[in-house]
């Protein structure tokens, strides 16, 4: 063999073979965004625990409140009756009956109407000082919260369609820090909420840091390890996503004023600011821009913190960069958009089934994540036991997608996660145990489909466009999302098992519409229904 060839065998290899595939260069990265992808989902679902779904009932008037009328007696008296989504006879939230007191007591009053409340008092029992008690986001104000869900999902749309260009043009570590900071001042900026119109500014502009952050991860791992790797590197850094899953309901529950929880969800964060010092510029990039003098003191500093004979590596990097730079710069990779993906009838087609898989399963996985309260039982443990199959999961499918492949994962897992959302449907609202049993296990093969679908979508693309790839699936991917904040209020108008009954204020009741009788009799049989 002669000294050319051999030149352009190390020049024509990976520069993963040079610096080492697996190290500490690329474990101190990972580490770094498992701790990145922990503060991502601490404040994606912080919204489960400051604005949770709690019980409410028009407030009692100071005058009651004088007279020690009780809470029950309070609600036999003068609340009506309502049809749960399930059917069952209870209070009404939102409405009540025109009653008054007399010489500081209560009493019916025979000619009563329905009004709309005008306040209320809550149920304080599970969750304490939230943003629903505080600001009374209930009845005709509950949509804000759903809002405020959708609006940080509208900014994860924008910074995803956004960021994959911005990457590729100015570069992974520039956009990943200037995000990063953009991240922590409005995440500490929303502690100075007054209202539920502020904390969705303030998010907005968290959620566009927040994005960029974690949509890089996995492009700077797979930019950086060994092919053979790249898998478990991907999976990794997501298990700091399962660990915050699992800690939050915890914190909640030690923690129950939303602000303070706030507070320890944001400030512990100030050390990613460390990530000016741990996240390099990526090879691949400063190879595809041509930066070569930055490339080469890169993969120095790489292979030193591997391990490696600097002799050897730096005689094997100058063979590699001069290698690539006789080779022909194609003019065409400086100006990478989304068209780029449609252009040819390959591409076209991953792209199309890539980007509806990563919708569909965006809108199921948040789907489930939102409304962990409404299954039943303990909202905390069904919020840590949303989490914590999450881990296995990862686990399982690191390994099992190694075996079968990306591509049968994602497949494997989509289906899998469809027939657990049907069989949902299929069980009685009574049997609690089986209803969460079911809805983990469609959490379980929602999660180990979006791990699968990063990791396929960063090999299935090229380099040139591979970050524009990400960027906009995760695009899909928060179209999806905005949808499923809003899948509570569908509910509550389209439950195809809703039974009918003839209850006073009911819209098919016999009974007049706007005169209600409020007799003893009634709260007699009120109490009998209800108890």
């Amino acid at each position: 063999m002669t000294i050319s060839q051999k030149s352009e065998d190390k020049g024509s290899k990976e520069y993963t073979d040079i610096i080492g595939g697996n190290g500490w260069f690329q474990i101190v990265i990972c580490i770094f965004c498992f701790f990145c992808a922990a503060a991502h989902c601490l404040h994606d679902f912080t919204m489960t625990f400051f604005a949770p779904n709690m019980d409410h009932w028009c407030a009692r008037p100071p005058e009651v409140i004088r007279a020690n009328v009780s809470v029950e007696e309070w609600k036999k008296i003068s609340i009506p009756l309502a049809e749960s989504r399930t059917g069952d006879n209870t209070y009404s939230q939102c409405t009540m009956y025109t009653n008054f007191t007399q010489n500081g007591s209560l009493y019916p009053n025979t000619n009563a109407s329905i009004i709309k409340c005008t306040s209320w008092e809550y149920d304080t029992s599970v969750y304490r000082d939230t943003m629903v008690d505080e600001w009374d986001l209930v009845c005709d104000r509950e949509w804000l919260i759903s809002m405020s869900k959708t609006v940080y999902m509208v900014a994860f749309l924008i910074s995803s369609s956004m960021s994959g260009q911005m990457s590729d043009r100015l570069g992974r570590r520039k956009v990943f820090l200037a995000c990063l900071c953009t991240f922590l001042v409005f995440a500490h900026l929303t502690l100075l909420c007054t209202n539920i119109i502020m904390l969705m500014v303030f998010r907005f502009f968290m959620a566009l840091g927040m994005t960029s952050v974690y949509v890089n991860c996995p492009v700077l791992l797979s930019e950086i390890v060994g092919a053979e790797y790249r898998t478990t590197y991907c999976f990794g850094f997501k298990f700091g996503w399962t660990f915050a899953y699992m800690l939050m309901p915890y914190i909640a529950w030690l923690v129950p004023s939303w602000f303070w929880m706030h507070l320890v969800f944001t400030v512990p964060w100030l050390f990613l600011l460390s990530g000016f010092c741990i996240i390099k510029e990526t090879p691949r990039w400063l190879l595809t821009k041509r930066r070569f003098d930055e490339l080469e003191e890169l993969l120095l500093y790489a292979a030193k913190k591997n391990g490696k004979n600097m002799k050897q590596a730096a005689s094997e990097i100058k063979h590699y960069i001069g290698y690539h730079s006789q080779m022909k710069h194609k003019e065409n990779e400086d100006n990478v958009t989304v068209l780029d993906m449609l252009r040819t009838p390959g591409l076209r087609k991953n792209s199309i089934i890539i980007y509806y898989s990563w919708f569909i399963n965006s809108y199921i996985y948040y789907a489930l994540s939102y409304n962990t309260n409404d299954l039943g039982g303990n909202p905390y443990w069904n919020f840590f036991y949303s989490g914590a199959v999450e881990l296995p999961e990862g686990f399982i499918f690191m390994f099992l997608c190694r075996y079968i492949g990306n591509r049968r994962g994602v497949w494997f897992s989509h289906v899998l996660s469809g027939i657990c959302l049907i069989a949902m449907v299929c069980v009685p609202s009574d049997i609690v145990w089986l209803i969460i049993f079911i809805s983990m296990a469609g959490k379980f093969f929602s999660s180990a489909c979006f791990d699968t679908v990063y990791v396929y979508t960063a090999e299935i693309f090229p380099t040139v466009v591979r970050h524009v790839a990400v960027g906009t699936s995760s695009t899909w991917a928060r179209i999806g999302a905005l949808i499923a904040p809003f899948v509570h209020q569908l509910e509550e108008v389209t439950y195809p098992w809703k039974r009918e009954r003839d209850l006073p204020g009911s819209k098919t009741s016999n009974a007049p519409q706007k005169r209600v009788t409020v007799s003893a009799r009634m709260v007699k049989r009120t109490r009998d229904k209800t108890f």
